[in-house]
């Protein structure tokens, strides 16, 4: 059985991911500065949103955001710990576009 090789490349691309954040299901919406809006539900684990944004755009640089809230702060650190730059938010600073997302990471670094 042969399998399928992404050559696709995303080397220094930036990949901005808001997560809705629930108990049993997170939905993810990911934009990309060339990608359009991808929106999927998902079950709630870092491990496979990391897997996720590695294989279906390798090299890219993942920038994620939920907001505070009951969740607190373990899939955040987790996030940071697979190499995807998570940051923890006021729930009425979650950006709603591609340029609400950069807007948070230049203001918070």
């Amino acid at each position: 059985m042969q399998t399928k090789i992404n050559n696709n490349s995303f080397k220094d691309q930036s990949f901005y991911v808001g997560i809705d954040y629930h108990k049993k299901s997170w939905k993810v919406t990911i934009l990309g500065e060339q990608y359009e809006n991808k929106t999927m539900s998902q079950d709630p684990s870092p491990d496979i949103l990391a897997s996720y944004l590695k294989k279906n755009f390798p090299g890219g640089n993942y920038y994620a955001v939920y907001e505070a809230g009951f969740s607190g702060f373990e899939s955040c650190r987790k996030l940071n710990q697979l190499g995807v730059d998570c940051k923890v938010i006021h729930a009425a600073d979650v950006p709603t576009t591609s340029k609400g997302f950069t807007k948070i990471y230049l203001l918070k670094k």
